[in-house]
């Protein structure tokens, strides 16, 4: 997707830039975050030849990419989707913290969070963002824009391990929304800076090797053994298949396994910043997930 964004639709020039950074490495996000920023210019602007054309290709694209990925199910199904994207998202995220943390900015920590931030935004295509994510994302989108300047200006930067607390927003759940920068702050594109601009030119994606663990596991994606519909979304029903399984047990459905697994994702999340509450909500959400059947 090279054309250039409108001046109408320029609010979705961070997701058209991410797309196109992960149009080679990683498609599903490539597909998504053209699909986020589809969705977001149809409420900018449908009207003006130049929004229409701009749209008229994107879909286009949209359209192309979907038929090179029919047989993924991260395009098929929106659990799987929504997993893939927080997987992607939170990788990222962590990375650049424990960079933060220690002090050790450079530009690739800023991309990190600029991309793990808006990645985040897209999350909501599939519905409630867990409060997890979006303190994540209202964090990150403020940390790369505190970093960026100071490596704009070459002024020392205070790591937020060393940070007064009481005056920094905190990753993570919990999070005071109230201290965060509001949203509409316009937040720097990463590849304005020049590396004799911010003594540094890093790569900007990190390499996995270097990412830390912080127990949410990437996440291996297969080719569906038999269709799968998409979650939440309209479609012709299908005949169930015959149970096999013993009489009186009752199998959960696939759906009902990849919703346990992202409650269970979220409460591993909640445990990296300590917060017991969304530890024990989400467990049990999936705990009541499974006592269903």
């Amino acid at each position: 997707m090279a054309a250039k964004v409108p001046p109408s639709l320029k609010p979705i020039a961070h997701y058209i830039k991410i797309a196109n950074e992960n149009s080679s490495r990683d498609p599903v996000v490539y597909y998504w975050c053209l699909f986020y920023a589809v969705q977001t210019a149809m409420q900018l602007d449908k009207s003006s030849p130049e929004a229409l054309h701009f749209l008229t290709s994107l879909l286009g694209t949209l359209e192309a990419i979907k038929k090179q990925l029919a047989g993924t199910e991260a395009i098929t199904s929106e659990v799987v989707a929504q997993a893939h994207l927080e997987d992607f998202a939170l990788k990222l995220f962590n990375f650049a913290d424990a960079k933060e943390k220690s002090g050790q900015v450079d530009k690739s920590v800023v991309h990190a969070f600029y991309t793990a931030g808006h990645v985040m935004d897209v999350l909501s295509l599939f519905g409630e963002v867990d409060e997890t994510f979006l303190n994540c994302k209202k964090y990150a989108k403020w940390k790369s824009t505190q970093i960026f300047a100071c490596l704009k200006d070459g002024t020392p930067y205070t790591p937020s391990s060393q940070q007064d607390h009481e005056d920094t927003p905190q990753a993570g759940v919990t999070a005071s929304t109230g201290n965060v920068p509001p949203v509409e702050h316009v937040y720097p594109d990463p590849t304005s800076m020049s590396s004799s601009s911010i003594g540094s030119n890093q790569p900007l994606r990190p390499n996995e090797q270097n990412q830390p663990n912080r127990g949410y596991q990437s996440q291996q994606f297969q080719q569906p053994s038999q269709p799968q519909s998409n979650y939440g979304s309209a479609g012709l029903p299908s005949v169930p298949a015959a149970d096999t399984t013993p009489s009186g047990e009752r199998k959960p459905p696939l759906e009902a396994f990849n919703e346990a697994r992202k409650f269970t994702k979220y409460a591993l999340s909640a445990i990296d910043y300590e917060d017991t509450r969304a530890v024990v909500e989400n467990l049990r959400k999936a705990l009541a997930l499974m006592e269903r059947f």
